[in-house]
């Protein structure tokens, strides 16, 4: 629609008018339609209205049980969850960027209920002859030099958790590993109480636990028994001895950083 008018108006360069002017022409439109013969939707009403110019800045953002932080916020830590992967276009073509969480921010509409959270990233160069390396393993990223200074921000539902290990076969490089997929997503800082959650729909699969291209294998009641009996029992041995429990605090880090107990939905659809 938008296109068309600007057409019969002869704009010269329509997708940078675009850029610059729909949500102005788009708020008009909704407020011109918004009458008592035709309502506009209230979710639509909102969106044109545009977002509280007042922000919310958090340090951790957890989207379905999966932990991101700031790169601020990783420093000193022994866990990694600033690294995000998203698909993005570039040159026409769809790829895989990658970088890390700066700022994770929440935009809130009129209305209860509404707000979208954003990613605010530092993206790695990909583009040049030394910027990314694939030898159809392991990718290899030059953490050197960044893009997309401008256009840095993302969805927190469009990000896909990663972690870098430095690649040593290269300087200034790093191998970006995937994290978990499921994604549902609450926001939390140190400074505050409140928890912003967001509940994603993820389709979902039935699978069979049992085969049935295959006859099963029958066992003697009395074979189970000898098994169980010759099941090896593991001893503690060297730092139990005295009795001290000797365990991985990794994941008492990683759960420790939980803050606050208010929790406040978020509707998936608002993004």
């Amino acid at each position: 629609m938008v296109w068309d008018e600007l057409e019969r108006e002869e704009v010269s360069n329509i997708e940078k008018t675009i850029r610059q002017g729909f949500q102005t022409w788009f708020r008009n439109l909704m407020l011109r339609n918004n009458t008592d013969e035709e309502m506009v939707d209230d979710d639509i009403f909102s969106l044109a209205c545009g977002p509280d110019l007042r922000i919310k800045k958090y340090k951790s953002c957890i989207v379905n049980g999966v932990r991101f932080n700031t790169l601020d916020r990783d420093k000193n830590k022994k866990t990694q969850n600033s690294g995000v992967m998203s698909l993005g276009t570039h040159n026409s073509e769809l790829i895989e960027f990658y970088g890390n969480i700066k700022e994770i921010i929440q935009i809130d509409y009129n209305g209860d209920d509404r707000s979208v959270v954003l990613f605010k990233c530092d993206w790695y160069k990909l583009d040049g002859r030394n910027a990314l390396k694939d030898d159809g393993f392991y990718k290899s990223i030059n953490v050197g030099s960044l893009w997309y200074k401008d256009d840095s921000l993302i969805l927190a539902t469009q990000a896909r958790k990663v972690f870098y290990l430095p690649d040593t076969r290269f300087v200034k490089t790093s191998v970006p590993f995937n994290g978990p997929a499921y994604q549902e997503e609450y926001c939390c800082d140190d400074q505050e109480e409140g928890i912003i959650r967001t509940v994603v729909d993820e389709p979902t699969t039935e699978m069979p636990l049992n085969r049935d291209d295959e006859p099963g294998q029958m066992f003697e009641a009395s074979e189970i028994s000898r098994l169980r009996k010759e099941r090896p029992t593991l001893v503690c041995q060297s730092e139990c001895e005295d009795g001290d429990e000797v365990f991985d605090d990794t994941l008492e880090e990683y759960c420790s950083e939980e803050d606050g107990d208010a929790l406040l939905e978020v509707d998936s659809d608002d993004e």
